[in-house]
């Protein structure tokens, strides 16, 4: 299981960490929770499936992309 840091290589600046775990709740997708302390950040990060983030950056690309039409 990994964090969306970890699946991004960088922190979450634009609410996508929201958007993941409302659609984890959507899809009852399991998840952990680890807690985390450095100078930058202190509090827990939610922990899903690399194919659950997978799935979820698929979907989004979908629903982001401007030339549909």
């Amino acid at each position: 299981m990994m964090s969306l840091f970890d699946y991004q290589g960088h922190p979450d600046k634009d609410g996508t960490g929201k958007k993941v775990n409302a659609y984890a709740k959507l899809k009852k997708q399991p998840y952990k929770q680890r807690y985390i302390k450095n100078p930058v950040y202190k509090g827990y990060v939610f922990l899903y499936t690399k194919e659950f983030l997978d799935e979820y950056f698929k979907i989004a690309e979908i629903f982001e992309y401007k030339d549909l039409m």
